[in-house]
């Protein structure tokens, strides 16, 4: 069974639990952290992989394996449980088409128990402009087999296209509306939870609360865009002459920010980069600040 501290020296990261660990993801600087590895005793090398740059997951899986000396993961019992797991894995569309039935469902957040998550937990008001549009709620959506609970739904769209294309789930606690947890359904990468339409400048982040906040303060229009790896990857649009960035106070937002800020320099727009100096994210700092 692989030991985590073998994994953490092997590809130069940090051991988070008691089998999982954040290392460099493959291409990335010593310092990055964009990767997690868990031990995964079942799984054919014995570990599974998360990018949170969005990296290829076969190509950071060879990279892990490669690191650590790992027979080829080619063997005919992996391919068979990889078979096996590719059978599970549920359609795309089906998935997308679901967050949408999901989004129709929800209503207009106001007075629920969104606009108290937002007012008692994130120091928030709640926008009318966006209760409705990229703002609902959720008065019992599934959370697992035995319960379901209120949720905010936000509503992701295609960066290109602006297309909706999947939702992102906060799920409430009833008793107080605190957040429980937060998934993802249907198509999140090279999508934004638009909050305004794009103009010369757009301020991007990665939360729903922090961008919420940045946006109460005055930056806007705003767009989350939910991982420090699709902050990344944000492409230059043409209608922008500036973009603003937040970054968070943690090991991938500044890397990650510093890349996507060179590619708009080099573009020849402006960049303007706000750091979060007090707690985590820009959330952390309006509450502070309240």
């Amino acid at each position: 069974m692989l030991d985590v501290h073998q994994i953490a020296a092997a590809l130069g990261g940090q051991v988070t639990g008691t089998d999982t660990v954040n290392v460099p993801g493959p291409g990335h600087s010593p310092a990055d952290r964009s990767l997690s590895i868990k031990v995964a005793p079942d799984a054919p090398e014995g570990f599974v992989v998360h990018s949170h740059a969005n990296d290829d997951p076969m190509l950071c899986r060879d990279y892990v394996r490669q690191r650590l000396g790992l027979p080829d993961w080619r063997s005919a019992s992996a391919r068979n449980w990889q078979q096996a797991a590719k059978s599970q894995v549920p359609d795309q569309a089906k998935l997308k088409s679901l967050a949408l039935k999901i989004w129709d469902e929800s209503t207009n957040p106001i007075g629920t128990a969104v606009e108290h998550y937002l007012s008692d937990h994130r120091g928030l008001a709640l926008p009318p402009e966006l209760a409705g549009n990229s703002i609902r709620f959720h008065p019992k959506l599934y959370f697992d087999h035995h319960t379901h609970l209120p949720a905010m739904v936000c509503l992701w769209r295609s960066i290109d296209t602006a297309e909706p294309c999947g939702i992102l789930r906060t799920w409430l606690d009833p008793k107080d509306n605190k957040k429980v947890s937060r998934k993802n359904l249907g198509r999140a990468s090279g999508a934004a939870i638009q909050f305004d339409k794009a103009t010369s400048c757009l301020t991007i982040g990665e939360g729903v609360e922090s961008v919420l906040s940045a946006r109460a303060a005055g930056y806007s229009p705003a767009w989350a865009l939910g991982s420090s790896g699709s902050v990344k990857s944000f492409p230059v649009l043409k209608s922008l002459s500036e973009l603003v960035i937040l970054e968070e106070n943690d090991q991938t937002s500044p890397p990650d920010v510093a890349i996507c800020s060179n590619r708009f320099l080099e573009a020849g727009l402006a960049v303007t980069i706000i750091a979060s100096k007090v707690g985590k994210d820009f959330n952390d700092a309006w509450r502070a600040a309240q």
